[in-house]
């Protein structure tokens, strides 16, 4: 039914809801002499009559006094950089790579999403960085557009927010697939065929046995576990379980999964954990740290003659994963597999090193008729 007036306190009214429930509010002038209506709660909650009249009273008091009795319910504006700082602040993060995420909101995403997020943003957004004097690499991109779903999800997974923010960048994907012809999404794609043979593993190996440790130990949990940098880096004691060891894929809204340690990875990391707590990460270096020392070997080893711009030929920290996937295909291991241990969404992408397979289809085709 519609608001009633109460018949017995001032102000106050009842509201009949749908479900058979009561609303109780009141109303009242303000200091401007504006008429303003405040919910106080319904009976299912235990709000009477004479609360709401107890509560109108109150505000009255105070507009007496010169102080504004609604100013808590004046919300503050809603900014995206708000679920920014929620998702930085408290998602479970190494320092390390907490400050690598507060770094790129500061240089490179802050100017375009401080209030929202829309798919019109993270297009103009994409575009000024491809477009930039000094351009960061599709990757880089792809990588920062990921870290802003992962904040959405993050926030929507909440249990204190009741209001869930649109995944946008859901909506980002679906554009592509509609909109962004093949050369365009080719000349945005990075491709690395290079992979280390076992030789080269054996050579690194020697180079990093004179250096840090923790280059050994990543290293080796890298040609173990074919992870990215970001998951290797976010490792925690307590992830640590025997021969396996849970994941955080950051690129796929840090969603977890399964990876196992080889005898040597084991070995390495037990040595390295046997005096840290649960929650303590076993990596000190910072990300950009670990990058950086690895990746000046890796040049010393084997980019000497290779211009910087060489994205197909250059070893790099990420070839290590690909090493890892090259490897077990050769050695006869299913994509459906690979793509599993990699955490790829789709086998789409684990399908770039089928060709690596030994005689691809020979043996079903051998014997298809016999």
């Amino acid at each position: 039914m519609a608001r009633v007036k109460s018949k017995k306190y001032t102000g106050v009214y009842k509201n009949e809801l749908a479900n058979g429930d009561i609303s109780y509010s009141y109303s009242f002038k303000d200091a401007d002499n504006k008429m303003q209506r405040i919910t106080v709660g319904k009976k299912s909650e235990g709000i009477t009559e004479n609360y709401a009249s107890v509560k109108r009273a109150e505000a009255i008091n105070l507009i007496r006094t010169g102080e504004d009795p609604i100013a808590h319910k004046k919300k503050s504006k809603f900014k995206f950089q708000d679920v920014w700082e929620l998702y930085v602040e408290n998602k479970a993060l190494s320092e390390a790579i907490r400050a690598d995420y507060r770094g790129r909101w500061n240089k490179h995403m802050k100017q375009d999403f401080t209030n929202t997020v829309t798919l019109e943003k993270l297009i103009k957004f994409r575009k000024r960085l491809e477009a930039a004097q000094k351009p960061l690499s599709p990757r880089s991109i792809d990588m920062m557009i990921g870290m802003i779903g992962s904040a959405i999800r993050y926030y929507n997974g909440q249990p204190s927010n009741k209001k869930k923010l649109h995944d946008v960048v859901a909506d980002l994907r679906a554009y592509d697939r509609d909109h962004v012809n093949k050369k365009v999404k080719k000349s945005r794609s990075v491709k690395r065929d290079r992979f280390l043979i076992a030789d080269e593993v054996k050579q690194l190996q020697e180079a990093l046995s004179e250096l840090h440790p923790e280059l050994t130990l990543y290293v080796s949990l890298a040609l173990s576990t074919g992870a990215r940098l970001g998951s290797i880096m976010s490792i925690q004691v307590k992830d640590i379980s025997d021969n396996k060891i849970t994941m955080i894929d950051e690129k796929n809204g840090d969603e977890r999964y399964t990876a196992y340690l080889n005898p040597e990875a084991k070995a390495l990391i037990e040595d390295k954990i046997e005096n840290l707590k649960p929650n303590d990460f076993i990596f000190t270096f910072s990300k950009a740290s670990l990058q950086k020392r690895l990746q000046r070997v890796l040049n010393k080893l084997f980019n000497e003659d290779l211009e910087t711009s060489d994205r197909v030929n250059r070893v790099v920290v990420h070839t290590l994963r690909h090493t890892f996937a090259s490897q077990l295909v050769m050695k006869g291991t299913s994509l459906v597999i690979v793509q599993n241990l990699l955490n790829h969404a789709e086998l789409e992408t684990t399908a770039r090193y089928a060709h690596l397979a030994p005689d691809a289809g020979m043996d079903a085709v051998m014997g298809l008729w016999s």
